[in-house]
This record gives structure tokens, C-alpha cells and sequence, in this order.
């Protein structure tokens, strides 16, 4: 979705004073410390799809055709099941409301369902079996316009594109698609290696051989790109969420999934809308492996992974642990709750204390 703007972020400080928001859960002072509120979904899958309506709206997709919404902020989740769809693995999910809400399948066959009424009818507005089709994650700049991404077909990644608000999807045309090395591919991680930002920009992340940053500012029309510093050189390292605190100031953040351990440079800035990027410092960068990253509009940075999570405040030099294993994490569009989700039907809502 079209993201929120927010305080400067330069070089490897967030700077700026902390606004206040006197209400539980929403974005406090810099005095307050953040931490995860655990949920009980009622389900054991794999949660990769997420998506932050409002602090008290969120979706929740991932395994086994699972689709989980809550309206009560946590409290209770109701399943909101796809007839049909229920071994398909609904890695990434895009909500506008308690009502419209778009999930994305990873692998075969590929496809996107839409609802329109809080998930009690679901419409199948893409479907696609050909070989080698896996797609990754998608992403909105508004209501109408959002783009979807997939690992390389004959060399050239997959692009869909909407403009009715995923009533329907187009391909982009073979030429205009960007080019992938071999074997290098998107993770399907948390729905957030590819990003929108603004009216027109858009991101996406790869890894493998290279870590790959493939950019757009027309929507998807054409495509530049750059390599970033993230670790890379093997099929699971690389790439993995990516986020921008405005138009050009931006935060990716990756590393090896296989484990804390074996990850290293995991963290990577730019100050130019995405021409360049730098690696953070060993002693400011976040714990380990992430999976997925997010700003919230007081500029403190969020990010999580399957072994440790963190976070990093306006201020600091640095990121600090924070209690949590989760695959993804979501910012409402105004920046001002968050919530995680992750493995055996995981998800936790931000609060502050």
C-alpha cells in the first residue's frame, strides 16, 4: 500500500524527537519499550501472509489454505477458509479493510482469491499452472493499483500487475520483465522481498548467487537494478523484506535462513531511493537472520525472524532483542500498530510498556 511518511532516516541514525499516543498499543514515546502481545489463533500453521489493517483489524494467511482474520484486536480469529484451497500455501496477503482482503499462493498451481465481505465469499481472479510459476509476494500502491511478483520463467522474472483492485491481473510482457541470474529467485519469506512505495516506486528483492535489488519508479514499467551488500552466494541467503521510511530513505534486511548463526551481513541502508545501498555496521545492525523488516511512523524499525526478533528506536545507534520468533511483520498504513505472525499459528499484536 501507499506508505506513510515519516522522520528523516540518515545513515545509520533514526533521528528525530518521539511523538506520544496515549492509547494502548499504538505508537508511544521513546521512553516506552515495545514488545509482542501474544494471540491464540486456534491454528498450528505456517503463518507467512500478514496484513495490519488497524489495531484492532488484521489478516493472516500461510499453510494448508489457511486464512485467519480478526475485527477484536487479537481477542478471537475467526478461519475464513477458500473452498477448494485447502493445500495451497497462502504465502503473502493484502487487506484494505475488515471486508476486501487478496491472497497470494506460492508454488503450483499459482493463484489469487479475493473477498469482498470479510472473507465469507472468495473469487479466484488469477490462476496459472504452467511449469516453474512461483510467485512470491505482491504489494499496492493504492486501493486499485498493486503489483505481484514470481521467480524467473526462461530467465525473466514473473510480473503480474492490477488496476481494478485485484479483480483482475495482467502479465507484464515478456521484454519488459527483468532479468534474473541463474537460480536466483525471491523468498517467499513474508511477503515483503517485494515493496511499493509512493505513487510509483516499487522493489524487489532477490537472492542466491547475487543479492539482487531489480527497482521501478513507474510502476513496474521499466526496471533498473543494483547489487546490494546483503550475504549472498548460496540458495538461502540473500534478500528478504525490504522497507522505506519515505520516498528515499530505505532499509533492507536478510541474511541466511538456515539459522542466527550463519547469517553475518544482514542489514543494508540507502539515502537515494534504492541506486545505493550500504551495509550496516556489525555493532548496529539487528541479531541474526530477518526475515521481514518495518518502520512505524515515529521511525522506530521493527524486524523479525524465525530464531530472534528486534528493534530499533529513534535515536540509537543500534538494534535491541526483543522476545519473539515470528516470519512476518506488518505496519498499519498510518504507522502506528504493528503485528507479527509466525510458525504453529503464531501472531502477536505490538504493545508498549
Amino acid at each position: 500500500m501507499k506508505k506513510y511518511l515519516g522522520f528523516f532516516f540518515v545513515l545509520l541514525l533514526l533521528l528525530g524527537c518521539g511523538t506520544t499516543e496515549n492509547k494502548e498499543n499504538t505508537v508511544e514515546t521513546e521512553e516506552k519499550i515495545p514488545y509482542w502481545q501474544a494471540t491464540s489463533t486456534g491454528v498450528k500453521n505456517s503463518l507467512r501472509g500478514l496484513a495490519a489493517v488497524s489495531d484492532s483489524v488484521a489478516w493472516a494467511s500461510g499453510s494448508g489454505g489457511m486464512v485467519l482474520r480478526t475485527t477484536d484486536a487479537g481477542t478471537t480469529w475467526q478461519q475464513r477458509p477458500i473452498p477448494g484451497a485447502d493445500t495451497l500455501d497462502f504465502r503473502d496477503i493484502q487487506a484494505f479493510d475488515d471486508q476486501k482482503a487478496l491472497v497470494l499462493s506460492a508454488g503450483l498451481p499459482a493463484t489469487i482469491y479475493l473477498t469482498k465481505d470479510g472473507g465469507q465469499t472468495w473469487e479466484q481472479t488469477y490462476f496459472s499452472n504452467e511449469p516453474g510459476t512461483f510467485y512470491d509476494a505482491m504489494d499496492f500502491w493504492n486501493d486499485q493499483e498493486g503489483i505481484a511478483f514470481g521467480d524467473a520463467v526462461e530467465g525473466r522474472l514473473l510480473i503480474l500487475k492490477t488496476q481494478d483492485g485485484g479483480a483482475s491481473w495482467h502479465p507484464l510482457p515478456y521484454a519488459q520483465r527483468p532479468i534474473a541470474l541463474p537460480g536466483q529467485g525471491g523468498f517467499a519469506a513474508s511477503g515483503t522481498c517485494l515493496r511499493t512505495v509512493g505513487e510509483k516506486q516499487v522493489y524487489i528483492g532477490l537472492g542466491g548467487i547475487e543479492a539482487s535489488l531489480f527497482y521501478s519508479f513507474d510502476k513496474g514499467e521499466t526496471w533498473q537494478k543494483t547489487i546490494t551488500p546483503l550475504q549472498s552466494g548460496v540458495p538461502t541467503a540473500g534478500i528478504f523484506s525490504i522497507d522505506f521510511l519515505n520516498k528515499n530513505e530505505g532499509l533492507m534486511v536478510g541474511g541466511d535462513y538456515r539459522g542466527d548463526s550463519l547469517t553475518n551481513i544482514n542489514a543494508a541502508y540507502t539515502t537515494d531511493a534504492g541506486h545505493s545501498w550500504f551495509p550496516l555496521r556489525a555493532e548496529h545492525k539487528p541479531k541474526g537472520y530477518r526475515s521481514a523488516v518495518a518502520f512505524l511512523q515515529n521511525g522506530w524499525v521493527l524486524a523479525v525472524g524465525r530464531e530472534s526478533a528486534d528493534y530499533r528506536k529513534v535515536g540509537d545507534e543500534q538494534f535491541t532483542t526483543m522476545e519473539g520468533q515470528y516470519y512476518a511483520v506488518s505496519v498499519t498504513e498510518n504507522g502506528e500498530s504493528a503485528w507479527a505472525s509466525g510458525a504453529q499459528g503464531r501472531v502477536a499484536r505490538l504493545g508498549w510498556r
